[in-house]
């Protein structure tokens, strides 16, 4: 079974639609690992943090913090998303899926086996405008908390994402939390 492309494509609007209320500055990770100052941006709440290494440079998202557990036609699957930076084309979109979920454990997403899940991002540059995904990842995630209702996912990951211009990304210290 493989994931179609529509489940990605729905992981990018999930993203787009998930908001919060509060503004804050916001940090974006430029391709040369620096961080730079943008325009305000939608804060997340505090129920809700998604945070990572990029070869080694920190990353966190600060708006559109969400996750889903078993969508619509998607049975014991997480949706874990968040973003990065102020709401247009330079927004950094990341997103996580996973399947086969029905509680805390570890699982292991590649690109060779995408019935178990994909990750991606989007963004980190005008050059570097996907990683993950269609492009290859290898990615081990570990579910640490995990209720349907009401929602509460906890997750740790880390792995690479290979990216458009063919450079595989590190992917560290990946954090996720997230309750209703």
């Amino acid at each position: 079974m493989r994931i179609p492309c529509t489940i990605l494509l729905f992981s990018l609007a999930f993203i787009g639609s998930a908001g919060c209320s509060d503004h804050q500055s916001a940090t974006t990770l430029t391709e040369g690992g620096q961080a730079t100052a943008t325009a305000p941006a939608v804060a997340a709440t505090s129920n809700a943090m998604l945070r990572m290494t990029i070869d080694g440079k920190p990353w966190q998202a600060d708006q559109a913090i969400n996750a889903m557990v078993d969508p619509p036609t998607m049975d014991r699957t997480i949706l874990i998303s968040g973003s990065l930076g102020p709401k247009d084309a330079n927004e950094q979109l990341f997103s996580l899926i996973l399947s086969g979920v029905d509680g805390p454990g570890t699982v292991r997403l590649q690109s060779e086996v995408p019935e178990r899940g994909v990750v991606q991002i989007a963004n980190l540059s005008a050059e570097r405008y996907l990683a993950g995904s269609i492009l290859g990842y290898d990615v081990q995630v570990e579910v640490t908390q995990y209720s349907k209702v009401p929602v509460l996912i906890d997750a740790r990951f880390s792995g690479s994402l290979t990216a458009n211009d063919g450079t595989k990304l590190d992917i560290g210290d990946g954090h996720f939390r997230y309750s209703e």
